[in-house]
């Protein structure tokens, strides 16, 4: 933001400024007022009546204490004396200018008006809404491409079929039509496909007679012509229908299908996941950016970044199983039952687009020529992958390094949680989020191993202090510490922490689930963590996924390499101030966590 940029076209940049109406932000402007304070001065006092004014620092830095001690600072593009207008309650921080500051304030009045609008909601309400409005405002201004309506798809005409119609004449009618399914006009339609044809009326033993609309289902399923493709394409995923209704003023007018879909969207992960499952050695580097194609398409259709998480981990568990496939068709059958295990961020289906191959075999008793199999076996499948731009594991941990028989690996598990050395248990706290991706071999004694300890103190305070090894970079007056490129590690900063955290809360609780969000509903149901603090992780975890993909988009489109890493200056105000507030949110309950479980007495 440059000097010469006015009141008016700063505030315009500011959320939630920038989602109010044209007249309600009009009203705002107007009643700025442009104010300097020395440095030194107390502008807000500890117990003195609600505030008088918003204060919107555009230069400069306050410090937020209270009681003496700092809590937070307020820096560009941030502001202070919201919570005591809204709640209309006396000051409760103690709030001084660091350096001459440079503040628009707005007049309490005009923000109390403010503050039950659509737009300002989520800032009264707390950092969680916050955060989820900027992840759903942030998907609608970063959309790549623009969603078609989904009665663009539809370029025939109905087929339909009387309501007395057999199922013959319907058969007859799909295949004259080149269709596959035939609407009933009844009230309200029904519809018979060629699924209905095979498993009810073939596999059934029923006749040519049989009354169609018996078979039919009804009613049919149906989205106004109007709905963006994305949309109808998650409903039909969300049901698991093959068909779907267009409807055009409350009639009936088309019915697309998932071949309609594909067809439109060549990259869609239904389309990409068919490739993978049947794509042949030498494709990876083709998969690769079928990948990246994907991803774009799903952040810039609004799918959020936690569910684009998935998605991702889906088609890699698609690809994985692929390559086992092809690596069994050139070594011959497998010499034991196997699990072939995926690890980390893949474990917890939070992979992105910057992950490299993480992974182990678990394998039934062999001797030296099946140990050689599968050597052999773990080589191509890690060759495969890396073909498909998954690098490979600079640590090594992978399954050319990392296999042996199941009680081999409950004899590691057991040596990894009973290791005193907090370093050590970190290091391999990546086994810890271990998922079965292919092979029939049951590893659920693993579970087992974990779940029960999860009484045992000492080593709940040793995971815990190895959740604070990593710890968002926040320096003086918490202000965010980057480096001399001004960029910080979005991953060591803030994703690897609430990982972390989430691990060991889980463990505490019990629980065996993998993913970072379940980890943190089952530590809020279980009482180790308030819902509060579960809610505000969550959506932490979503806004630092969600800048970090795009990071890695961007450089995938350049041409660059990606990195973890983010420009601060490239944010802009509203998501620099939003990056803060999560790192002072993470660290605040990074802390409470590690001093409940006795981590900081581990580590010292």
């Amino acid at each position: 933001m440059t000097s010469a940029v006015g009141p008016e076209g700063f505030v315009r940049t500011l959320a939630p400024f920038d989602r109010l109406p044209a007249a309600a932000l009009d009203a705002v402007i107007a009643a700025l007022e442009v104010t300097y304070v020395p440095s030194g001065t107390r502008v807000l006092q500890h117990g003195s009546p609600s505030s008088t004014h918003l204060h919107i620092v555009r230069k400069g830095t306050a410090l937020v204490s209270r009681d003496g001690v700092a809590l937070t600072s307020v820096e560009a593009g941030e502001w202070f004396g919201m919570t005591s207008i809204v709640n209309d309650r006396p000051v409760d921080v103690d709030v001084d200018a660091v350096d001459d500051l440079l503040v628009y304030r707005l007049p309490a009045a005009v923000v109390r008006d403010l503050a039950s609008s659509p737009a300002f909601a989520p800032e009264v309400r707390g950092l969680a809404s916050r955060l989820r409005a900027a992840t759903v405002d942030s998907a609608v201004r970063t959309r790549l491409v623009p969603t078609a309506p989904v009665a663009t798809l539809s370029t025939r005409e109905l087929v339909a079929a009387p309501a007395d119609a057999d199922v013959e004449t319907v058969a007859r009618i799909m295949r004259d039509a080149q269709v596959s399914s035939v609407v009933l006009r009844c009230e309200p339609p029904a519809i018979v496909t060629t699924r209905d044809l095979r498993d009810r009326v073939l596999a059934a033993g029923l006749g040519p007679r049989t009354p169609a609309r018996s078979v039919a289902s009804q009613p049919i399923l149906a989205v106004d012509a109007g709905t963006p493709v994305v949309e109808a394409r998650d409903r039909m995923l969300e049901r698991a229908i093959h068909h779907l209704g267009v409807e055009r003023d409350g009639q009936l007018v088309a019915v697309i299908t998932t071949g309609d879909l594909l067809r439109e969207d060549a990259s869609s992960p239904s389309h990409v996941q068919r490739e993978i499952a049947t794509s042949s050695r030498g494709a990876g580097p083709q998969l690769r950016e079928r990948l990246h194609t994907t991803v774009a398409q799903l952040l810039s259709g609004g799918l959020s970044p936690l569910e684009v998480t998935r998605t991702v981990s889906m088609l890699t568990d698609v690809l994985l199983r692929r390559a086992t496939e092809l690596a069994i068709d050139d070594l011959g059958p497998p010499p034991a039952p196997f699990a072939w295990l995926t690890l980390g961020s893949d474990g917890r289906r939070e992979q992105t687009l910057l992950t490299d191959q993480d992974h182990a075999i678990v394998h039934g008793e062999v001797d030296a020529d099946g140990a050689e199999w599968f050597q052999a076996f773990a080589t191509d499948v890690s060759t495969q992958l890396a073909d498909a731009g998954l690098p490979y594991c600079d640590g090594g941990v992978m399954a050319t390094n990392w296999s042996g028989t199941l009680p081999a690996w409950r004899e590691r598990f057991e040596g990894w949680l009973d290791e005193p050395d907090v370093q050590a248990l970190y290091r391999t706290s990546i086994f810890l989020d271990h998922r079965v991706v292919a092979g029939t071999l049951e590893v659920d004694v693993l579970d087992e191993v974990v779940r029960a300890r999860r009484s045992d103190r000492v080593l709940l305070a040793r995971l815990a202090a190895g959740a604070g090894v990593q710890r968002p970079p926040l320096g003086l007056l918490h202000r965010v510490r980057s480096t001399a490129a001004h960029t910080v590690d979005l991953k060591a900063g803030g994703i690897n922490p609430i990982v972390s955290l989430a691990r060991v809360l889980a463990i505490e609780a019990g629980a065996t689930t993998r993913s970072t969000v379940d980890r943190l509903a089952a530590a809020a149901a279980a009482g180790g963590l308030s819902q509060d603090a579960a809610e505000e992780l969550t959506e932490a975890f979503g806004f630092l996924q969600g800048l970090r993909m795009r990071e890695h988009l961007r450089a995938w489109h350049d041409g660059t390499s990606a990195s973890n890493d983010v420009r601060l200056d490239a944010l802009g105000p509203t998501r620099r101030r939003h990056l803060k507030d999560v790192f002072v949110e993470v660290a605040r309950i990074q802390r409470a966590t590690i001093h409940r479980l006795g981590g900081d007495e581990v580590s010292r």
